[in-house]
């Protein structure tokens, strides 16, 4: 059953959902929506990984980042990646303590909220026990960046209109079934323009939080990204950049887009992710 959760870190209140048994299940998976999305994202069906980690006796918790759910109200400091990361080194303690997985910890995120899990990763959460993430790289897509770069301002948030939104988040019609199209425009939130600042240079922080993460990594690259490049020689660059981690895979995922969670091969992707957290935790 996936049911609410709260977690109080750093005297912020982060709110979310949580499955799976929440007393020493043999692992924890700790998910991290990306930007425009909150902890929803994780529970859009019976594909999805707050719903099939249960029956592998695995908790998992998605959150909703600094400015999304119950944080929407908070501060601009809390809002970018380090205040972020600040805020939720704190709240994976608390959330270890409260669950007390027998096995470890593992970060899963998608795109912002991958580059948040790396980050944290970077700083070495403790019983952290490997991360995978989709949905980021560190080569753009022709013209994304400025794009995205547009939005920047003064305002405390970014909104994207629906059709638009769905144009970049999703690959070509076929790779997704119209109700996905649908939900998309459902899952929309603002996003904290803190945060698009610090994505908008992620090609530059990329290289040293790569460098400093030290646990076993999962990349994943869809095939029809239309943010970042998923070619061999992007792939390569990202890959490159692991020198500490002890193990990395590295994928790119056929006939999805950049939300690989909202397309056809969804369930296909949640059970690659599950696979990956069991080898953390047995290895």
């Amino acid at each position: 059953m996936i049911s609410p959760y709260f977690v109080r870190a750093d005297g912020l209140g982060l709110s979310g959902r949580i499955s799976g048994r929440t007393s020493r299940p043999r692992g924890l998976v700790v998910a991290l929506h990306g930007g425009t999305y909150d902890s929803a994202y994780y529970d859009i069906g019976p594909g999805s990984l707050l719903s099939l980690a249960p029956a592998l006796d695995l908790c998992v918790v998605a959150l909703d980042r600094p400015g999304y759910g119950s944080a929407t109200g908070s501060g601009a400091a809390v809002q970018s990646f380090d205040g972020q990361a600040t805020v939720l080194v704190s709240a994976l303690k608390k959330i270890v303590d409260d669950v007390r997985p027998q096995l470890g910890t593992v970060l899963v995120g998608h795109s912002i909220g991958g580059m948040i899990a790396l980050t944290l990763a970077a700083r070495g959460v403790p019983g952290l026990r490997g991360v995978e993430v989709s949905g980021l790289g560190e080569t753009w897509r022709p013209g994304m960046r400025e794009m995205w770069g547009s939005f920047v301002g003064d305002d405390p948030f970014v909104e994207v209109p629906a059709e638009p939104h769905a144009e970049v988040m999703l690959g070509p019609r076929g790779t997704y079934m119209s109700t996905r199209r649908a939900l998309d425009a459902e899952l929309i939130r603002p996003m904290p323009m803190p945060e698009l600042k610090d994505a908008v240079r992620w090609s530059e922080l990329f290289p040293s939080v790569a460098a400093d993460i030290g646990v076993p990594v999962a990349l994943t690259f869809p095939e029809h990204d239309n943010i970042w490049m998923s070619d061999e020689a992007a792939l390569s660059l990202a890959t490159g950049r692991f020198t500490r981690a002890p193990s990395l895979s590295a994928e790119r995922f056929d006939a999805v887009g950049h939300c690989v969670e909202l397309h056809t091969r969804s369930r296909a992707y949640s059970l690659r992710q599950l696979a990956f957290v069991e080898d953390c935790l047995v290895t």
